[in-house]
């Protein structure tokens, strides 16, 4: 039964909808472009571009509420300072989702959501792996 849930229920409760959401907009702010199904593509289409439309705005209470909803720190700033001023003069219509295949254990129909206009994709350092320490003995057993 539905219960006056507005939005896609995506067979999930309160908490894990909203994980699912959040992890998938901060995915497809971090890499331009993921493929999921046909529902949740069009189920985070919508909170997309609503933070788009914050994030044009650039205030700090905008910036706020963006990190309040997105995973990572440095995605807040890639979408208010790389993101948002690409799409300052568009009213809307910021992502589009394409039809790529039919999944073949359920047939599930699997789409690709990207953004309208080419971002660049900034790419990330690799960590440098930690120095060896090297451990003394610090006492010998002699009998």
């Amino acid at each position: 039964m539905r219960k006056k849930v507005f939005g896609y229920q995506l067979n999930r409760d309160k908490n894990e909808r909203k994980a699912l959401f959040r992890s998938l907009v901060s995915s497809l702010i971090e890499k331009n472009e993921i493929q999921t199904t046909l529902a949740k593509a069009k189920a985070i289409q919508s909170q997309t571009e609503k933070l788009i439309t914050k994030a044009k705005k650039g205030t700090l209470s905008d910036r706020r509420v963006a990190r309040r909803f997105l995973v990572k720190k440095d995605l807040v700033n890639r979408l208010f300072e790389v993101i948002a001023p690409i799409f300052k003069d568009r009213n809307g219509g910021y992502t589009r989702i394409i039809k790529t295949q039919i999944r073949r254990g359920d047939g599930a129909t699997l789409v690709k959501i990207s953004f309208t206009e080419e971002i660049p994709v900034v790419e990330r350092e690799k960590k440098k792996p930690a120095p060896e320490v090297k451990t003394k003995k610090t006492h010998d057993k002699t009998n």
